[in-house]
């Protein structure tokens, strides 16, 4: 039987700016099982990394604030925590892998000494210096990084290297949920699947649940159980693996994201991108906010924000066209 781990609840989150609030993420909601991959998929700026980064509570406090929802870990709202009790959990019980490996990295600290810090902080009473450095060879043998380069700095490593010590960090400490922003962004094709290749195989080894931020559908096909739509700011449909990449219930942004990529079983000489751009969030367009790019645009989609409507038990459209197809209700 599956055992719930995350909870994302009607979650909103807003930024001031210039006097403002202007709402980044709207009323998203999903659950995240031990041992599973939940995929959040979409365009840039949709949301996904604003969305990861509140998991882990490591939005800006001073421009960035959480109106309503929950986001609850084991059952405890970690909106609610101490600054000091969320210090305990992150790092430790969820840890988070960057896109950018470079940045996420202290160029004038040796990757074995990036890598035992978190040790230190989440095991400094339970774990001797030998111990330490037994584990820090452990996790980077697990990342195939041979344990001798510990001494070695970021500067000295390929991107697909730095982003593999990056993914020891984030599980040295076998954390239960791992954040994963768009991990191979940076890296060309081959590297991508040795890096996805080690997260999927971590995964397994340590039971690790894990939350995937990527702008890529072959990568959600690869590694995802579900996945979770992201435009401007809200999740458009939510489903299984097989009930996003199957069937006709799917939201138009989704088919949308579909056709925007290569087809090797159509002869078709050109992709069918979705025109126009995503809007900014401080100026969302009334009702559907998909509406202007939508080609199957209706009046109502111009002034109603569409609920959301399901085929089945964990599977829904936010779409107007399925009003009569699907079935609204509420699957809290």
């Amino acid at each position: 039987m599956s055992q719930e781990l995350l909870h994302v609840k009607d979650l909103h989150i807003s930024f001031k700016a210039k006097g403002k609030d202007v709402r980044a993420v709207t009323g998203v909601d999903f659950t995240v099982d031990k041992g599973q991959t939940m995929g959040i998929v979409g365009e840039s700026g949709a949301g996904k990394s604003v969305l990861g980064l509140s998991i882990l509570r490591l939005l800006p406090d001073a421009t960035a604030y959480i109106p309503q929802g929950s986001i609850e870990f084991k059952g405890n709202d970690l909106l609610k925590l101490s600054k000091k009790d969320m210090q305990k959990v992150r790092g430790d019980q969820i840890s988070m892998i960057f896109q950018d490996p470079m940045t996420s990295l202290n160029p004038v600290m040796s990757v074995g000494d990036q890598i035992i810090e978190a040790l230190r902080y989440h095991n400094k009473d339970k774990l001797n210096k030998a111990q330490l450095e037994q584990r820090v060879d452990e996790v980077m043998e697990l990342v195939g990084i041979p344990a001798y380069r510990k001494k070695e700095y970021p500067h000295q490593f390929s991107g697909g290297m730095r982003q593999r010590v990056v993914i020891a960090i984030a599980l040295v400490c076998n954390p239960e949920l791992l954040i994963a922003d768009e991990p191979t962004t940076a890296l060309d094709v081959t590297i991508q699947a040795q890096v996805l290749a080690i997260i999927r195989d971590l995964q397994k080894k340590l039971g690790t649940a894990m939350v995937l931020i990527t702008h890529d559908l072959g990568i959600v096909a690869q590694m995802c159980d579900k996945v979770g739509v992201m435009y401007a700011g809200e999740m458009v449909e939510h489903g299984s693996i097989e009930d996003i990449f199957s069937g006709d219930f799917h939201h138009p942004y989704t088919m949308g994201l579909f056709g925007s990529i290569p087809n090797l079983e159509t002869e078709s000489k050109r992709l069918s991108p979705i025109p126009g751009l995503m809007p900014p969030p401080n100026n969302l367009p009334e009702g559907c906010r998909f509406h202007p790019r939508c080609k199957h645009c209706m009046e109502i989609c111009k002034t109603v924000a569409p609920e959301k409507y399901y085929d089945k038990e964990g599977h829904y459209v936010a779409c107007h066209l399925f009003r009569d197809k699907g079935k609204e209700e509420n699957h809290d």
